[in-house]
């Protein structure tokens, strides 16, 4: 395949959501030899964050999402005249402000230029007037992180299957390895909890719908077999609040910690963890705290809510249960804790899993054959080209 010109851009400002994996491809593409060029907000910390990677901030470039008319014309006119500077092929959108910007600019500018875009989350594949334009003449080629997403382009906003290309998340299976012993007891060192004592624990956003509330319920009954396990529930958010009053009301405050957020000692917390549960995916779709458990070697209980339970593999890698069935959770749950041989068999065909279907370099590889069917090109000789479409 012969060397592209790729813009990844997105209308964001913060290291959240669709930001990490958007970065990351812009870094993978590029290593494989395209010359790439990342748009984002300036002056926060997603910035910070690309100039790190090696993508210093673009002088005059921002994808505004004011919807103040001068902004707006200000962001097209700077983005068509870099699109003819850097003789853009393709330019890779990820949300709905920067993918209606590209748009526009992709029409000022004097050459012709593809647009991409990522769906990352159900909501933004919601059927309305304006997305059914947006990915239908406003679009070359739709890239969806999941199944369950690129089923709702299809029937809510009428995208035809053969531009859809479902390109599941790819992780850093070097940085998230079987963790060694000494990773555990750091792990639970940080959280204060005993060596012997069974821990869950989940990483995700506190918000309403990422069924934490669910998860309480399940862990009180599972209790009332198991008084000795805790949770640790990681995250931060605006739903703390209620969280905490969940746990209150259910009377389990002494066998839940709530650390908040953490970073740079996540990789041993996660490595402390008997299981590792998930109830929905995040803002970002690819549900990569799961992959990452998964490439750790950490067996997993997940729901079966958005897609979430596409990226496991239901009595091998994890046990998956309907959204909102507390009682099967807290059985599924039971079973793993009481079977120590069935955790270690999970956690290793989690990391076969993800080493054979979930790592970076594959995804890189998906996503270029996907540009190549957006414009046209011979498919790229790869092991993947079987992938990658609806």
């Amino acid at each position: 395949m012969r060397k592209l010109n790729i813009v990844q851009m997105i209308s964001s400002p913060w290291w959240t959501g669709a930001a990490d994996p958007a970065l990351f491809l812009t870094v993978d593409l590029h290593r494989r030899g395209h010359n790439l060029h990342f748009v984002c907000i300036p002056g926060h910390d997603l910035e910070k964050r690309a100039a790190l990677a090696g993508f210093p901030p673009i002088e005059g470039l921002e994808p505004t999402r004011s919807l103040n008319p001068i902004r707006v014309w200000k962001s097209v006119s700077a983005l068509a005249k870099f699109f003819d500077e850097v003789e853009a092929d393709i330019v890779h959108t990820h949300l709905s402000a920067d993918h209606w910007l590209a748009f526009f600019a992709s029409k000022r500018a004097r050459r012709q230029v593809r647009i991409a875009r990522t769906i990352h989350h159900p909501r933004a594949a919601k059927k309305s007037r304006f997305n059914r334009y947006l990915f239908g003449r406003a679009t070359d080629g739709i890239v969806a992180v999941n199944g369950y997403i690129g089923d709702l382009l299809q029937m809510q906003s009428e995208v035809p299957e053969d531009k859809i290309h479902i390109i599941r998340g790819g992780i850093d299976i070097e940085r998230y390895r079987p963790p060694t012993v000494e990773n555990r007891a750091n792990g639970r060192e940080i959280l204060g909890t005993p060596q012997k004592t069974l821990l869950i624990g989940i990483v995700a956003r506190l918000a309403p719908d990422r069924g934490h509330l669910t998860l309480l319920r399940g862990f009180k009954s599972l209790l009332a077999e198991m008084p000795n396990v805790r949770l640790v529930i990681v995250g931060k958010g605006e739903f703390r609040p209620k969280v905490k009053e969940r746990i209150d009301e259910l009377g389990i405050a002494n066998q839940i910690d709530m650390p908040g957020f953490i970073e740079g000692d996540l990789f041993d917390v996660i490595a402390s963890l008997d299981i590792f549960v998930l109830m929905a995916p995040g803002s970002e779709g690819s549900c990569r705290a799961v992959l990452e458990a998964m490439a750790m070697g950490i067996p997993c209980v997940v729901s079966d809510r958005h897609g979430l339970s596409e990226i496991v593999e239901d009595g091998v890698t994890a046990y998956v249960v309907p959204w909102g069935d507390h009682r099967k959770l807290a059985s599924s749950f039971s079973m793993l804790l009481k079977d120590k041989t069935r955790r270690t068999q999970f956690g290793r065909a989690g990391r076969k899993r993800v080493e054979e279907l979930y790592y970076r370099e594959r995804r890189a590889e998906l996503m270029e054959n996907a540009y190549a069917g957006i414009l046209g090109l011979p498919m790229p000789e790869n092991d993947f080209t079987g992938e990658g479409t609806a």
